[in-house]
């Protein structure tokens, strides 16, 4: 008998159902975040398991999490990674309580029910299983819960690669970013974050003379500050084609017929929107292609004024830029100064990193799509760049990638720091299931 063979799957819906709720309802809003609550309740479960564990803190309550089944040595370690902080919420726009992990039509709900203490039950549960079959592994498998994601990770992956890099260094990872399942001319494509957008923030400043409310003026820094973002946000940026997009697209034109391929072929040679927009995507995907194939400057946080009757003298805005990789952060911010010319003054806010790539071309990520193709004799995988950033980006020695599998939902998939976040019982049952798949096979489990 497999190991897979031996595992009682509705028990393990249970557990990890279970472990997501009781996750939830541990407050690790960042800031302040509070992880250690959770890599607390984390230590407890693994230690009760027999394996040992530690928590390792950058700050006073700022826990990280890290545990080990040792293998034989045969390979190099796989690394599962999540992180345990969650985004602010707005509590009144929910549903249902944000903090409590009801489920309602078989769906779990709160924060971080998609972002990520998803993964981090999965992972878990997927531990813990393994422990109690006591099965013998070819290589170590780490896991590491990490802290302060949400603000950079300065607290967390950073700190942990900083310092305690021997607890955590792997040859490949499992993260979140991916796994969702989509449609394409009749055929499943499960996603596989092969990489990341990278970050160009940035403030716009405009100014001009105060005055009396009562006295209005052609020129202030309020129609300023309106002109340009009205400018920013209708400008499209030019299209770029990197890695991960054009073998995701390779991918489509090999298993989703011929129509695809087909326009496939018309955007190698013209990688215009015009074109990329032809292909048969949901409308969730539609909007991620397009993210992923431009750097983005996205205003979010406006402040200016101080009395209701005086007309400011200077507004701020601030902008959430977002480069591909191979992208230089500055030149990115001047790029958008050029746009917006005298309007307003923009000073980037931080350095900026460009995103990241991880060549799928590897052992493991032949694992996942041989496991897929088992699970679902209509799928496959694609590399899949995601529009956001991850904890990936710290982790510098380590081919990352993510994949939490799942057939989500537009509501799980837009789930994430929007209201209402929450994801079905039977998708986090069933990427757990597929994790444990791709875990056991990578690993060559076997019975003691």
């Amino acid at each position: 008998m497999t190991p897979t063979e031996s595992v009682n799957w509705d028990a393990v819906r249970e557990e990890v159902t279970g472990h997501l709720q009781a996750m939830i309802r541990l407050n690790t809003v960042n800031p302040p975040g509070n992880e250690s609550l959770v890599a607390n309740y984390l230590k407890e479960q693994v230690e009760a398991a027999g394996l040992e564990t530690q928590v390792l803190e950058a700050e006073a309550g700022r826990g990280n999490f890290v545990t080990r089944i040792k293998g034989n040595g045969n390979g190099t370690p796989l690394l599962l990674m999540a992180h345990s902080d969650v985004v602010s919420v707005e509590e009144d726009a929910w549903t249902h309580p944000p903090f409590e992990a009801g489920i309602h039509d078989g769906m779990i709900w709160g924060r971080g029910a998609v972002d990520t203490k998803n993964l981090v039950a999965a992972e878990l549960t997927v531990m813990l299983t393994l422990a109690r079959q006591g099965v013998q592994l070819d290589r170590d498998l780490i896991m590491c819960i990490f802290a302060d994601e949400e603000a950079g990770g300065r607290a967390g992956a950073g700190w942990m690669w900083e310092n305690h890099r021997d607890l955590i260094d792997a040859e490949v990872a499992i993260n979140e970013g991916g796994g969702s399942a989509v449609e394409v001319g009749g055929k499943t494509f499960f996603t596989v974050q092969t990489g990341e957008k990278g970050g160009a923030r940035m403030r716009l400043i405009a100014r001009a003379a105060p005055g009396h409310a009562s006295v209005p003026r052609d020129d202030t820094a309020m129609l300023r500050m309106g002109r340009a973002l009205q400018k920013l946000s209708s400008h499209t940026f030019p299209t770029i084609m990197t890695d991960s997009v054009r073998q995701m697209l390779d991918v489509y034109a090999e298993y989703a017929g011929d129509d695809v391929a087909d326009i496939v072929s018309a955007i190698s040679e013209d990688p215009s929107w015009e074109n990329l927009s032809k292909l048969p995507l949901d409308e969730v995907s539609r909007l991620g292609l397009r993210a992923t194939t431009r750097n983005t400057a996205v205003p979010t946080i406006i402040h200016g004024g101080h009395r209701l009757n005086v007309i400011p003298g200077e507004i701020v805005c601030d902008v959430d830029g977002r480069i591909l990789p191979d992208q230089n952060p500055a030149a990115f911010v001047a790029q958008v100064r050029e746009l917006l010319g005298d309007e307003v003054i923009v000073e980037p806010l931080g350095d900026g990193r460009p995103g990241i790539e991880a060549d799928p071309a590897s052992p493991l990520f032949d694992t996942i799509r041989e496991v897929i193709q088992m699970t679902d004799s209509n799928a496959t995988v694609s590399p899949f760049l995601v529009s956001g950033g991850t904890d990936a980006a710290s982790l510098p020695g380590i081919k990352v990638y993510g994949f939490m599998p799942g057939y989500y939902s537009a509501e799980e998939m837009n789930g994430a720091h929007n209201h209402d976040e929450r994801v079905s019982v039977d998708n986090l049952a069933f990427g757990t299931r597929v994790l444990y798949d791709i875990v056991t096979r990578y690993c060559n489990a076997r019975a003691e």
